[in-house]
């Protein structure tokens, strides 16, 4: 292999490569400032798929429960304050643009170096068996994380883990039958169902699945749960 291309994938692979690219780099003839743009390059990466991009997302999945519900009602639920503002770590020193085709022509140049060897492209995870393709792993399940939003709405936060999307389920308190709330390609999924009773929190369950090629596979999540706001 050389490097994952699903961008969480690529995220935890290219953080390891750049730690161990750091010591290799002087036996294969690469400079400290080689090191350091890899090593910038990381961790913008890290901040863009990790931070940046998913707080904003989410932040405008919430907004958009929001607008809902002081929008549509129903009338006598409790809205809350709108949402603040989406907070994000601190950014990393800016890059230029192309960070994978710049990993491209890196990985190209260690390839070549006198002292590469196998051993080496082992280590920096260059060389190996192909990763199996995510519907290969009939154990995978995601790892659902809830949180209670005003208006009785939810808000599901999930990793796809390299597959297409998840299939969602919910349930309340005291049911035994799983509802199908829908699927989703992009985390985060906000359950906008009203309460069983109006104005009142409850308790719901989620369960998540899965999908590659709009066809579910692997395993249900472990079960998530949280009350509700009104």
């Amino acid at each position: 292999m050389s490097y994952p291309k699903a961008d969480a994938e690529l995220v935890i692979w290219y953080k390891n490569f750049s730690q161990k690219f750091a010591t290799h780099a002087p036996t294969l003839g690469f400079t400290a400032a080689d090191v350091s743009a890899v090593q910038a390059d990381a961790a913008m990466l890290d901040y863009l798929i990790g931070d940046l991009l998913p707080t904003y997302q989410s932040a405008l999945q919430a907004r958009t429960a929001y607008k809902n519900v002081i929008k549509d009602g129903p009338i006598g639920v409790a809205g809350g304050n709108p949402p603040g503002a989406p907070v994000t770590g601190a950014a990393p020193a800016t890059v230029e643009p192309g960070i994978v085709p710049r990993l491209r022509r890196l990985i190209q140049r260690i390839k070549s170096a006198p002292n590469y060897t196998q051993a080496v492209g082992e280590d920096l995870d260059l060389i190996g068996p192909e990763k199996n393709a995510p519907g290969d792993d009939i154990t995978a399940k995601p790892v659902p994380k809830a949180f209670a939003l005003p208006g009785s709405h939810v808000q599901i936060e999930f990793n796809k883990g390299g597959f297409d999307g998840v299939s969602i389920e919910g349930r309340r308190e005291g049911e035994t039958a799983w509802t199908p709330l829908g699927i989703d390609l992009y985390s985060p999924f906000i359950d906008t169902r009203p309460p069983a009773q109006n104005g009142m929190p409850e308790v719901r369950e989620y369960r998540l699945r899965y999908l590659l090629r709009d066809e579910a596979t692997g395993q249900w999540s472990d079960i998530v749960s949280v009350t509700t706001m009104p």
